[in-house]
């Protein structure tokens, strides 16, 4: 080879590894942050129009809504470990919302988004049922006096708080929970019916009847 060729062919190379350069250069410039979020959002907005428009779409809502319930609820019982405080949950019609004991009464538990009160879409049918449960027995918290319990022994006091919103279940700082089981299904049908269940100690249960 001479010295011509030899100057020819490292051009050729050299100009190749700077267009390759340039290629990789294309090819690695990515999406921003924001660009990814903004895609984000515009899939979870598209889905949500899906699940309302597409047909049998209220029964998979009702399914999303039970699982979320049913993760709020587990996190509110370990919320209520983690940072020893006495929790429990109020459900008025269609509206669900968390309350904390401060020392005297109940109050909403705020501070947390994760915790903010609940109200129901219209097509959802959802009961709390704390009689009759068939583990009720065996929780010790279904016979334990409230003002024991909160030390509230002065019945003024006791009085005077039962005229406030007290939650119909509680979540204990110790992990324990009162029995209960919460219900959803549509009201225009009974099937499928989803129920999240409290027995004695957290983490609450999630079951679907009838079974898939």
């Amino acid at each position: 080879m001479n010295f011509e060729s030899f100057k020819v062919e490292s051009k050729l190379k050299s100009g190749q590894k700077w267009h390759g350069s340039q290629l990789r250069t294309k090819k690695n410039k990515g999406f921003s942050l924001i660009e990814i979020m903004v895609v984000i959002v515009i899939i979870a907005f598209a889905t949500n129009m899906v699940v309302y428009n597409l047909g049998g779409g209220e029964e998979e809502l009702l399914e999303k809504q039970v699982v979320k319930m049913h993760t709020v609820i587990n996190l509110a019982a370990d919320y209520a470990v983690l940072n020893q405080l006495e929790l429990g949950f109020h459900l008025d019609k269609d509206i669900f919302e968390f309350l904390a004991f401060d020392g005297e009464k109940w109050i909403p538990l705020t501070g947390n988004k994760a915790f903010k009160s609940v109200k129901f879409p219209e097509f959802l049918d959802v009961e709390l049922q704390l009689d009759d449960l068939p583990w009720a027995q065996e929780n010790l918290l279904e016979q334990v006096d409230w003002r024991q319990l909160m030390d509230s022994d002065n019945d003024e006091n006791f009085l005077e708080l039962d005229k406030l919103k007290t939650p119909q279940v509680i979540l204990l700082s110790s992990g324990e929970v009162s029995p209960f089981s919460l219900s959803f299904s549509l009201k225009q049908q009974r099937d499928p019916t989803f129920f999240i269940e409290g027995e004695f100690m957290a983490p609450v249960r999630f079951k679907r009847e009838p079974e898939l």
